[in-house]
């Protein structure tokens, strides 16, 4: 019976205070990024491709700022809900400026991926979103909701 504890309960070391403190932050934040993400993605399908065929980055560059106002909204209420101590607006231009980053570096991938890979737009946005999401979640964890 003690060699079976010895297994189940398995401690990772430095890993472990990671996952521990960081585990349902990162889901929140997936969560609240999928949401974003369904925000650029059909909002740039809308405006470039459907509705009012705007060029492709002014409609991303559209659809990502709203998604920027959604997340913002949604972080602040879920993922990093227990460090709301700064003022709402401190907070709100620091993910503003962190997030046009995220936007250029969003905005980048897309224009790469289109002019010079010749890949579909809307797969070149994905890979732009992953590669933002990865900057937007460790500047936000660190200097937005310290």
């Amino acid at each position: 019976m003690g060699r079976l504890y010895e297994l189940t309960d398995i401690r990772l070391g430095p890993a472990d205070e990671l996952v521990r403190e960081h585990g349902q932050r990162v889901a929140l934040f997936c969560f609240v990024g999928l949401v974003g993400a369904a925000t650029t993605i059909g909002g740039t399908a809308l405006l470039y491709h459907h509705l009012f065929f705007l060029p492709l980055w002014l409609a991303s560059g559209v659809s990502i700022q709203t998604a920027i106002l959604v997340t913002f909204t949604l972080n602040s209420l879920l993922t990093w809900r227990d460090r709301g101590t700064d003022s709402l607006r401190r907070r709100a231009v620091t993910f503003e400026a962190v997030s046009l980053v995220g936007l250029a570096i969003q905005e980048g991938a897309l224009l790469a991926g289109v002019g010079a890979l010749h890949i579909f737009y809307l797969l070149a946005l994905v890979v732009g979103i992953g590669l933002a999401a990865i900057w937007n979640y460790l500047v936000n964890n660190s200097v937005t909701f310290a």
